[in-house]
């Protein structure tokens, strides 16, 4: 019988990939689930964009996924620069009009946030839209996160 159970647990060990990763997007308040992308991997990267509640401009983060299963802010994408901006990390340029942050390599465990539809937030993986503003709750606490597979 122990011999089974030994056997059994090889075998699901076999069957998971430690590389493979699901970015998960979720209600901070009830852990419903809104969306799930499967079989990222460390060194992928995701875009998440806005408007500005103030400046009505807008405003995008990128997120590369690292080994652990962190979120690695890698860059950052605005046309007005005022309170709030990471302006003393990474390297910061202006091209066509937009001021550039990159390499600002900050890690967060999670992504938190209070979801607006009214600001056109979305993500993006791959140019492709993941979820847009109406697939979320107005005004919910929302998360973004990694599970290692």
């Amino acid at each position: 019988m122990r011999i089974w159970f030994v056997f059994i647990l090889f075998i699901l060990s076999a069957c998971t990939n430690p590389d493979k990763m699901t970015l998960i997007i979720q209600s901070q308040e009830d852990g419903i689930i809104y969306n799930k992308v499967n079989d990222l991997k460390a060194g992928d990267a995701f875009t998440i964009k806005w408007i500005h509640s103030v400046e009505k401009t807008p405003w995008s983060e990128t997120y590369q996924l690292t080994t652990e299963g962190n979120l690695l802010l890698i860059e950052t994408v605005f046309t007005s620069f005022g309170a709030g901006v990471p302006h003393q990390k990474g390297t910061m340029s202006v091209e066509d009009g937009e001021v550039i942050i990159r390499d600002i390599n900050e890690k967060l465990p999670v992504f938190r946030w209070i979801h607006s539809q009214n600001v056109n937030f979305e993500l993006e993986i791959n140019e492709s839209t993941v979820f847009d503003a109406e697939d979320l709750p107005h005004h919910e606490r929302m998360e973004i996160f990694v599970e290692k597979r």
